[in-house]
């Protein structure tokens, strides 16, 4: 997100495996590894600095719900139960 013609931002890369969060402001690498598990398989957020209609409209496709009670999406009972180790 660091191209001086568009929108600016921070990028977050979320590690698949564990959980662990990589922040750039700048340039994200091609090649990222996971400090924490040795991962290298991410899921990216983009979170930009300058509003505009098109980030904003990005921002709540990927905002997820955190009221009291959601449910989360394509959760299913038998999901939960298999979480909880039971």
């Amino acid at each position: 997100m660091a191209d001086d013609t568009g929108p600016t931002g921070l990028v977050t890369l979320v590690c698949i495996t564990c959980g662990n969060e990589k922040f750039y402001d700048k340039a994200v690498p091609n090649a990222v590894t996971c400090e924490k598990c040795g991962g290298t398989v991410f899921r990216t957020f983009a979170t930009p600095t300058e509003p505009d209609d098109a980030t904003e409209a990005q921002l709540e496709e990927q905002a997820r719900s955190i009221s009291y009670g959601d449910s989360s999406p394509d959760t299913s009972p038998a999901d939960v139960r298999d979480l909880d180790g039971r």
